[in-house]
């Protein structure tokens, strides 16, 4: 999945010259001449202040002089992502909302069967980034590597404990897909908030947490937490000496991806517009600077790309939640 940054570079280049005609001349059907002729919401489907509350809040930011209307954000929390998709999916195909994702588009359909909606219900636009999952464990602890965790949970299977987000989510996939690589179990501890993970963790109750590696930097940087490995498929510029878990032979890779999708059916020139304006937006030094300081790794896709990203992820850890009772 991750790729080293002269290959980013080379696929923005790739994506910049094959979309060079909707980057030069917008699209001349009549709808897309029109588009956007009127605000463009950008629907938050987390509260204010988290992580996808300032992803989209600095979107918004990027887009100023960029697209010719403003772009507003408006919160619609609650169900990992739930509401949102919901809301979204209640409002015309124009254009005119626009829908801030993770891979909680994939994960929150597979486990939440009474959910109309699902990732296929959606276009996908650009991906920006991914938050690399990590296995962070507390600096003073018995585990020193990721092979001391391991070693541990072989002596006592089910026994040591992984703090997660909540069963059935990412940071639980990645558990499971390590005992299962590793040829043994853990037990998992769900938890409502990151920072309730933490606390655990510092606090003993938890061997470790999977997490994403800005939601422990601060500990990290305090000597507080140590990152044993990172589930993405290759080490993260700025932690190179941390390894992942590719390098222990452990096909173990759950990047949780960033970007924007709108609704199925929007039409064609107005996606394309889509694309162009938000290659632009990402570009500009505001938006590059949240990428920075949030710890994402820049990550480009666009239009069909992205999407096949996404269906690749909802049929591989569709069957792993499946295998687990969703």
């Amino acid at each position: 999945m991750v790729k080293n940054r002269n290959s980013l570079l080379f696929s923005l280049f790739f994506v910049l010259i094959t979309l060079g005609l909707v980057l030069s001349v917008p699209a001349t059907d009549a709808l897309a001449a029109d588009y956007p002729s009127k605000t463009v919401e950008m629907v938050v489907w987390a509260s204010p202040g988290g992580g996808s509350d300032v992803m989209c809040r600095t979107f918004v930011k990027a887009t100023e002089g960029i697209f010719p209307q403003s772009l507003y954000a408006v919160n619609k929390g609650g169900g990992g992502g739930a509401v949102g998709m919901s809301y979204v999916q209640g409002k015309p195909a124009d254009g005119y909302t626009l829908l801030g994702v993770t891979n909680n588009l994939v994960f929150t359909p597979l486990t939440k069967p009474a959910l109309k909606y699902s990732a296929k219900d959606f276009t996908p636009i650009i991906m920006w980034g991914f938050d690399a999952k990590a296995i962070a464990v507390k600096a003073n602890g018995p585990y020193k590597t990721i092979e001391d965790f391991v070693n541990a949970a072989k002596k006592a299977p089910g026994k040591i404990k992984i703090g997660t987000f909540g069963l059935g989510t990412d940071d639980h996939i990645v558990g499971i897909m390590l005992g299962k690589a590793a040829g043994t179990q853990f037990g998992y501890v769900p938890f409502d908030s990151d920072g309730e993970q933490l606390a655990a963790l510092l606090g003993g109750h938890i061997d470790a947490t999977v997490t994403e590696v800005n939601q422990v930097a601060g500990q990290v940087s305090a000597g507080d937490v140590a990152i044993i490995a990172i589930a993405a498929g290759q080490r993260l510029d700025g932690m190179p000496e941390i390894p992942t878990l590719l390098d222990k032979g452990w096909d173990v890779v759950v990047p949780k991806f960033r970007g924007l999708v709108v609704k199925k059916g929007t039409p064609d020139a107005v996606v394309d517009y889509l694309i162009s304006a938000s290659l632009q937006a990402i570009q500009t030094p505001v938006f590059k600077g949240y990428l920075k300081k949030s710890m994402i790794e820049p990550y480009f896709l666009v239009g069909q790309s992205f999407d096949d990203l996404i269906m690749k992820q909802e049929k591989q850890f569709g069957a792993i939640l499946k295998e687990i009772g969703f």
